[in-house]
């Protein structure tokens, strides 16, 4: 992390509570806590010019200062389970203008489900917000094979959403892409005016699918350690 022409702050929301998957932010991947792979992340990130680490969990906020990170504590009520992420955004920005008078000109959020988004990433994207004149930008990754999708009514019967009879080739369908939730960079104008990461002019930055693994089951965390290590699922 370096301080250029540039600031922008790097925010880690981490909430202690997680009903998926227990202390997700502090369990250990490949030898490290969950949030260290983000914090270590931003801070080799050249764009990052502040990093802070959003919670309400005391062990969350001692695993932040330990790897690095700065910690605002946020109130109780926006860390609930149905809490929106922009909430704790504006907190973090409320607190450091009223702290030390520290106001950026853009917000990198950075959720620590996506251990693989590097600082090569981080740096793109807020690359592309000041280049592109966009007011954010998300990461996101291809949807393999999204026209052979369907439905399963009640009945258990399948619905395909095409024509049985004129299956679609790939090579003939255009390419769409879903957000990963890696990496999203957003004008601080736009997040105070709208209290949303995303709004009016948006880009996108491709990442490669197993780099896009987000942390939200037992089976995601076998997943990342297999990429981390070098070995591709089947």
């Amino acid at each position: 992390m370096q301080s250029g022409d540039r600031k922008v702050l790097g925010i880690i929301p981490a909430r202690g509570g997680s009903k998926g998957i227990p202390r997700k932010n502090v369990r250990l991947l490949c030898g490290k806590p969950l949030i260290a792979w983000t914090i270590e992340a931003a801070l080799n990130a050249a764009e990052i010019d502040r990093l802070a680490v959003s919670t309400d969990d005391t062990e969350i906020a001692e695993v932040a200062h330990c790897c690095g990170a700065e910690v605002i504590l946020r109130p109780a009520d926006l860390a609930l389970d149905k809490s929106p992420t922009e909430p704790a955004l504006l907190h973090a920005l409320d607190t450091l203008e009223a702290t030390d008078g520290y106001v950026p000109e853009a917000v990198a959020l950075l959720q620590c489900t996506s251990p693989l988004r590097g600082s090569d990433i981080i740096d793109a994207g807020v690359e592309l917000l000041f280049t592109s004149g966009a007011d954010a930008v998300l990461t996101v990754c291809p949807m393999q094979h999204w026209y052979l999708s369907g439905a399963i009514d009640e009945s258990g019967a399948y619905q395909a959403e095409y024509d049985y009879d004129r299956r679609p080739f790939s090579q003939d369908m255009p390419h769409k892409y879903r957000e990963n939730g890696a990496l999203y960079v957003t004008r601080t104008s736009l997040l105070r005016e709208r209290r949303n990461r995303l709004g009016r002019k948006v880009h996108a930055l491709v990442m490669d699918p197993a780099r896009s693994i987000d942390i939200d089951t037992e089976e995601d965390f076998v997943l990342a350690a297999q990429v981390m290590h070098g070995i591709r699922p089947v």
